[in-house]
């Protein structure tokens, strides 16, 4: 396959990235007044799926043409450093997130310890828990989402191992052959020091990005990404439409189990990506994806617009982000404001995200411009000549 690497960013991604990370800030504050209205509400997949997913795409571009070429150390070197950033990330959002919330228990009283936070296991067990934080099989709500990230970095090598050497089906059937496994035999990476596994649980959520890299493959390899079948896309549409009415009158259990099929294919839980919640996040990118309205509309927004901002700096967004969220959550409970108060709150929080952008984008212009070449100077005018 011939792979050639975009001529520019495609800022599309970045500006659907954009829309999935303002979704999460506002599901992570729970019970919030515009929390009922984010798309997690009208289906069964939320935007965790929705940017794993572009997160396999942009990875495609990032890593893989390098690595296809040949010069494999290069992509693997970038890769670890990426690893690395997520890494740190992730220790520095849940120290934050931990004091954020403890405050919150010293000051007004906020029952961490009695929400499925999983903090009570730090305050009970915290010699095991400060063994298991470095490993990251401690974790807490809402920051839970990074240490997926980090082993899916830590996988994506295989999936461009297998993609170069035996082709893109085949690096597909792998992904969904690790998927099919973890279902069969309940596989999860290990919680410790508390019991059960991750939340978002890398072996099954692995499917997911793997898929986006297939996507992201094809486009550099300067195909459609998913071929378009009129008959499949206004399936996938009744297919949402189905979902949300499933979800929106709490339909779940009406629907009996199929009997050969493994219990979790079939539950709607996050750490296993069931088949429902997959076919869902799948229907919703296959309609978007071929809606000439939504893409059109995309591709007319500016590459310099605050959601392509917001997008291209996803990590340290989505960090600032998660700690606002926490904030909201403290503040909900301490304060109880009243609608409008939260909408504000809200506001607030989206526009910190979207200045921390902007000046994001601000130093990377600087900095490329002091390290780009300075022209020669002219010579000076001769005094004699003149």
């Amino acid at each position: 396959m011939n792979i050639k690497p975009l001529g520019k960013r495609d800022h599309r991604i970045d500006i659907l990235r954009a829309l999935a990370l303002l979704s999460i800030f506002i599901n992570h504050i729970p019970g919030n007044v515009l929390e009922p209205f984010t798309h997690k509400n009208f289906g069964l997949s939320d935007s965790a799926e929705a940017f794993v997913l572009l997160a396999g795409v942009a990875s495609a571009f990032a890593y893989f043409p390098r690595f296809y070429a040949g010069a494999v150390l290069l992509p693997l070197a970038k890769i670890a450093k990426r690893v690395v950033v997520l890494y740190v990330a992730h220790l520095a959002s849940l120290m934050v997130g931990l004091g954020i919330f403890c405050f919150a228990l010293q000051q007004w009283g906020m029952p961490i310890l009695d929400t499925p936070l999983n903090i009570d296991t730090i305050f009970a067990q915290p010699t095991k828990a400060f063994i298991g934080i470095p490993l990251m099989t401690q974790q807490i709500g809402y920051h839970n989402i990074l240490p997926l990230y980090v082993c899916l970095l830590i996988f994506l090598p295989v999936l461009m191992a297998v993609a170069r050497f035996f082709g893109l089906g085949a690096m597909l059937a792998t992904s969904f052959a690790i998927y099919a496994a973890a279902h069969v035999f309940g596989l999860n990476m290990p919680s410790y020091p508390g019991n059960g596994g991750w939340f978002f649980n890398p072996i099954t959520w692995q499917l997911i990005f793997g898929i986006g890299f297939f996507v992201g493959v094809r486009v550099l390899r300067g195909q459609t990404p998913v071929p378009f079948y009129r008959p499949l896309w206004w399936l996938a549409l009744a297919y949402l439409i189905a979902a949300c009415i499933y979800h929106r009158y709490n339909l779940y259990g009406s629907i009996p189990n199929v009997s050969w099929l493994p219990r979790n294919f079939q539950i709607n839980e996050k750490p296993w990506v069931a088949l429902p919640r997959l076919l869902h996040i799948l229907s919703l990118a296959y309609v978007i994806g071929h809606s000439r309205l939504i893409m059109t509309w995309l591709g007319r927004l500016s590459p310099d617009g605050v959601l392509s901002r917001i997008g291209r700096n996803s990590l340290p967004v989505f960090w600032f982000g998660t700690a606002l969220s926490v904030v909201g959550q403290v503040y909900l409970f301490a304060s109880t404001p009243g609608p409008l108060a939260q909408i504000a709150f809200i506001a607030l929080g989206i526009f910190a995200q979207a200045a921390l952008a902007y000046f994001l984008d601000y130093l990377g212009k600087a900095s490329k411009a002091k390290a780009a070449p300075k022209p020669m100077p002219e010579p000076a005018q001769d005094p004699i000549a003149a």
